[in-house]
């Protein structure tokens, strides 16, 4: 059953005033569901709506809006995929005071990290939030450094603000912008309301996808890191004799070559274009060879692979694709060595060094570091030394090797 809330919880729940609730619903903002009673939707339309005087508007600007220009915000209804529970009895210092002594300090960045405002000290919390801030800091209790609970917030609040804020800029890009610009030129009298639809719809399937999504990504985590150690547990049992070490990994840059020209000279539009397809080649190209996608660069990819023959063999395959596809040229470069990984990004010299190695090719290169070369199998790909190439932040010229043919 929908929770109902009276016009002082109301503005208690989005920081507003009562003045202001009992403003909105004399101008049709806000429509009491019963006899002085509101939902959860009408503490969205208040923040909404606050956000806008927060902006500068003025509250004529607002009744005008509605008055003349149809400004409705119903559809708000559609919005609201997980209503709060009842506050807490206690406020949100005594709460975090609550969970041990470095609680206080390390809730109001939790919330940072996640993209969230720190509430008040002296504010009241969902009760369903204390819970999760409570489980959030237990499941990481074992770990043995203070800043992990930080880091899962980060990896969390990253994540999923750039699905929620990809997904409603890609609405916005390709549905609801054209529609509502073609609302504002008055070629239509009303704004459409299946673009309405459409922004709830995608509201509505985001939680219902997450859960499915994140099954199968565990399934993909266990799987194979069971694989991935059940050769150690064997030989450490004396019942398979132990597996050899393993090679360093490999870390591989490629980069469109003279991607401010090409802007230049054929537009953002198409520059876009051109990175986007980037993305995809190169995460396909990572995936083809059981490598990843670290980050995206704008004009470039970083590739991490267990094997470095895979490094080197992706860069080939997606400096040709980028060529054969889009008719523009790409370079890459290629180093192995120990990283350190931390939050699914790299650090390390391995990579510095594999972006300077990408900086020294030319278009259409692919350049690697004498250890990739000792490294590989010397019947898989032929290598051209070229002359030592001087490099940012190296102190001597270094050999550098460019696969035959690139």
């Amino acid at each position: 059953m929908t929770r109902t809330l009276s016009a002082r919880e109301l503005a208690s729940e989005t920081d507003g005033s009562v003045e202001v609730i009992d403003w909105l619903t004399r101008i049709g903002i806000l429509q009491t569901r019963t006899p002085q009673t509101y939902t959860f939707g009408d503490a969205f339309r208040v923040k909404m709506i606050l956000s806008l005087l927060g902006a500068g508007f003025t509250h004529e600007d607002i009744e005008a809006a509605v008055a003349s220009a149809g400004l409705d915000l119903r559809h708000v209804d559609r919005y609201v995929i997980l209503e709060p529970n009842e506050r807490s009895a206690r406020t949100f210092a005594e709460f975090a005071r609550s969970l041990g002594p470095r609680a206080p300090d390390v809730l109001p960045g939790i919330y940072q990290l996640l993209g969230l405002a720190e509430p008040d000290p002296a504010s009241h919390l969902p009760v369903d939030e204390e819970t999760l801030l409570r489980d959030l800091l237990h499941v990481w209790s074992l770990a043995d450094t203070d800043d992990t609970p930080s880091r899962a917030a980060r990896l969390l609040g990253d994540g999923t603000r750039t699905v929620v804020a990809g997904w409603a800029d890609l609405l916005n890009e390709r549905i609801a912008g054209p529609a509502r610009d073609r609302w504002l030129r008055k070629e239509v009298s009303a704004f459409p309301p299946e673009v309405a639809d459409a922004a709830a719809n995608l509201y509505m399937l985001l939680p219902r996808f997450v859960p499915w999504l994140i099954q199968r990504y565990i399934e993909q985590i266990v799987t194979s890191g069971i694989a991935d150690s059940f050769e150690d547990v064997l030989a450490s049992r004396g019942l398979a004799p132990a597996p050899p070490p393993a090679g360093p990994p490999a870390v591989a840059f490629v980069d469109i070559s003279d991607y401010t020209t090409v802007t230049e000279q054929r537009g953002d539009d198409v520059a876009v274009r051109i990175a986007t397809a980037l993305q995809r080649h190169a995460e396909r190209a990572a995936a083809d060879r059981h490598g990843r996608v670290v980050k995206l660069l704008g004009d470039g990819a970083m590739m991490e692979f267990r094997e470095v023959s895979s490094a080197v063999e992706a860069s080939i395959d997606l400096v040709r694709t980028m060529t054969a596809t889009l008719g523009v040229a790409a370079h890459a470069g290629v180093h192995a060595g120990p990283v350190i990984e931390r939050d699914r990004d790299l650090f390390g010299s391995t990579v510095n060094l594999a972006a300077r190695v990408s900086s020294a090719a030319g278009p259409g290169e692919v350049l690697v570091t004498e250890v990739v070369t000792r490294l590989m199998d010397a019947d898989t790909v032929r290598f051209e030394e070229i002359d030592p190439t001087e490099l940012k932040g190296v102190s001597q010229p270094l050999r550098l090797f460019r696969v035959a043919g690139s």
